[in-house]
């Protein structure tokens, strides 16, 4: 017996209601903030991992229309200056962003980002749940604050070199973990056209790159606490090269002007204290994907802040 259109056909319940939700966007005042706030619900309570996937989902979803994107813009501007009795200074913070020639690396970023997911694999592969794929997420975060923890304690046992070796190789890990919040977004959909990461897996600058300018571009805290004069020299020593020749530096010996150089030589105090600081922002700032772990990471990152000597008053500064 016909039935005219087919199941599959049909848009399914949530699919309707979405689209239903945003033509009302689109045609009304409702404010944008208050359906993501009223959305965010379920899962900032529960710190439900799954719910907060599927909003981001539906945010994004939303976000493909510059006339959303418009008014939320609207509407948190007016929230900042209720809240803090002034207006967001937007010049300012692009200034700001010119500073750090941010506009072209970031561009540069994006380029990096499109060619790692053309060129590799993805980091979630077939999942027939969202659990197995949230636990393929979450071990290869547990690595990744693993060789932090391991910088931190070399750095703390005064091994200098082989904690800013960590350092910079967790700096590298962030840099491979690039597309891994956009691969769990997709869990159920997973591209497995490619076996392998690709070139990016093979070039320690680009990991390099794609890990530090993630973080490190619009970053008002790490410009605070290590200085924004220090963050742009990194910013140009990633580029130039120079800190692929710093961690090569860490573990071996040279020769330069007929003198033998060891890694403790180049490698001092102050150099470790920085890529510990830097590798350990950066891990909190590019894979605090959830809020309730954001909080977590940036907690223990300001922790070991603190423990090695940064004025807690520049540290816990909101």
């Amino acid at each position: 017996m016909e039935t005219g259109e087919s199941e599959q056909s049909k848009p399914s319940n949530s699919e309707d209601a979405f689209n239903r939700l945003k033509e009302e966007l689109l045609s009304s005042d409702i404010p944008v903030s208050s359906v993501l706030d009223f959305a965010s619900r379920e899962w900032r309570e529960r710190q439900d991992h799954e719910a907060f996937v599927m909003y981001t989902r539906a945010a994004l979803m939303l976000m493909r229309e510059p006339q959303i994107i418009q008014r939320l813009k609207i509407e948190q501007d007016e929230e900042f200056e209720r809240t803090f009795g002034t207006k967001l200074d937007r010049p300012k913070i692009i200034a700001a962003i010119k500073a750090k020639d941010g506009v072209r690396r970031v561009a540069k970023l994006g380029q990096l980002q499109v060619e790692a997911h053309q060129d590799g694999a993805s980091l979630i592969t077939a999942s027939s749940t969202f659990a197995e794929a949230l636990e393929q997420y979450s071990a290869l975060l547990a690595h990744v604050e693993e060789l932090w923890g391991d910088a931190c304690k070399l750095y703390r046992e005064r091994h200098y070199p082989l904690s800013t070796f960590l350092s910079i190789l967790t700096i590298e890990e962030l840099g491979k973990l690039g597309r891994l919040w956009y691969d769990l977004l997709s869990w159920d959909k997973p591209d497995n056209s490619k076996s392998t990461l690709g070139l990016l897996g093979r070039d320690h600058r680009k990991k390099h790159f794609m890990g530090v300018m993630a973080g490190a571009v619009v970053n008002t805290r790490l410009d605070r606490i290590l200085g924004l004069k220090e963050v742009r020299k990194l910013l140009q020593d990633v580029e130039s090269g120079k800190l692929e020749q710093l961690r090569q530096s860490c573990l071996y010996i040279d020769v330069a002007d007929g003198r033998v150089v060891k890694p403790g030589d180049v490698v001092n105090v102050a150099t470790a204290r920085f890529f510990a600081i830097l590798s350990g922002e950066l891990w909190a700032e590019t894979l605090g994907h959830f809020p309730w772990e954001f909080q977590r990471m940036i907690g223990k990152v300001t922790a070991f802040e603190i423990e090695i000597g940064v004025d807690p008053a520049i540290v816990e500064r909101s």
